[in-house]
């Protein structure tokens, strides 16, 4: 962030008319500053945000459910993972109200100090940096109690999560007391007293080694249940598909590594400040990825315990359209013959095959009761047949 090296003292004395009128950076050579329609990343930030959001949500919501009315039993992973969701819900809710209200998203050059040194601004930059070390190391605590649980009579899954989780704990209870001593406002101070610090921009330069961290951490998780799950006495059709679940924190993995790289960018260059560190809020999706893959076995028992297939699915939804287009005829005052409204559910060659002086009514497709008639010719199913029938069923969820 630049202010033309404006003293602070100076800068809270300037009245508001002033301050809607000094530009908060300085334009490159060339460039000329855009204050009428400034391009902004915030459609991006908040689109990418908001839609990983909706996922974590999707399967957190699930988790609650299966584990609160269908199985019944609260474990620590679930508590531990319910903790880091919610602040990474806060961390959410300060990002939108800094790129709606705030200077997030924006050059620095095509904005006002005014909207530089708001509220949202100065509170998003606080909150972010005090929600999201906990946020993160809450939300890969609940994959290490995870993974013992469900793999403990494995020696070397026993011994990861012993090495593994107490430095996690350590290290992210070590920097989220850091962030709360050097990036809160110290005695005397305000908020934007403490957005312009000496202590405020010595934590930011904890960024990079946090996010080094975080990375072999993330890594460290997603490799540590694949060979426990190779091992289990499963088909290979079931052993990758288990492994895929697992997988669904490689969207993590990967954010964190794209992450670390906007970061060392923004500590290179801290000018346009505000611009650089929407790229780093973007993938700050790690927290939601990390909540999604920490669901994922809990949502895959939700659906096997529903007994949830397309098939099932469709032929639900058949009897449904079939009821609405059943009424909605009846209520035009155009209600068909019985015997065209079984051609249109059942299809004409179904209706000619069963035969036209049989008593068969709506009622009896509608209710299942009816089930229609078996070719009179039968045939031998080959063998690839049968193993494809075999494969379906046993990755069906």
């Amino acid at each position: 962030m630049t202010t033309y090296g404006i003293d602070l003292k100076v800068l809270e004395n300037l009245p508001p008319d002033l301050l809607r009128k000094i530009p908060a950076g300085q334009p490159p050579s060339g460039v000329e500053p855009n204050f009428s329609h400034p391009p902004t990343l915030v459609p991006v930030v908040l689109g990418v945000s908001s839609t990983f959001l909706a996922i974590a949500f999707l399967c957190f919501a699930l988790r609650i459910y299966t584990k609160l009315l269908i199985v019944k039993k609260w474990k620590w992973d679930d508590l531990s993972c319910s903790l880091g969701f919610s602040y990474s819900i806060v961390h959410y809710v300060v990002v939108v109200l800094g790129c709606i209200h705030g200077a997030t998203g924006s050059h620095e050059r095509d904005i006002h100090l005014d909207k530089l040194l708001n509220k949202d601004t100065v509170i998003q930059n606080y909150v972010t940096s005090i929600t999201a070390n906990p946020a993160l190391g809450l939300i890969k605590l609940s994959l290490f109690i995870q993974f013992y649980s469900l793999f403990y009579p494995l020696r070397y899954v026993r011994l990861c999560v012993y090495i593994g989780a107490p430095l996690l704990v350590a290290y992210y209870a070590s920097v989220t007391i850091t962030a709360f001593a050097l990036g809160s406002p110290w005695p005397g101070e305000s908020l934007l007293d403490d957005f312009l610090s000496w202590h405020y921009k010595k934590f930011s330069q904890f960024s990079i080694p946090t996010g080094v961290i975080g990375i072999i951490v993330d890594w460290y998780l997603l490799i540590l249940p694949m060979p426990a799950v190779w091992s289990l006495q499963l088909s290979s059709a079931k052993k990758i598909g288990v492994m895929l679940v697992f997988m669904t924190g490689g969207l993590a993995a990967i954010s964190s590594i794209v992450s670390l790289v906007y970061r060392v960018k923004l500590q290179e260059d801290l000018g346009d400040s505000m611009w650089r560190s929407s790229y780093v809020l973007i993938w700050q999706i790690e927290m939601f990825a990390g909540v999604t893959a920490s669901s994922m076995p809990t949502v895959t028992q939700f659906f096997s315990r529903q007994n949830f297939s397309i098939a099932s699915w469709a032929s639900s939804l058949r009897s449904n359209i079939t009821r609405l287009l059943s009424l909605s005829e009846q209520a035009s005052g155009k209600r068909p013959a019985e015997d065209e409204l079984i051609v249109r559910v059942w299809g004409r060659s179904n209706w000619q095959a069963y035969g036209d002086d049989k008593p068969l009514r709506m009622k009896n497709l509608i209710s299942g009761g009816y089930k229609p008639p078996m070719p009179t010719r039968t045939t031998q199913a080959s063998d690839s047949q049968v193993e494809l029938t075999r494969t379906a069923s046993a990755t069906q969820i």
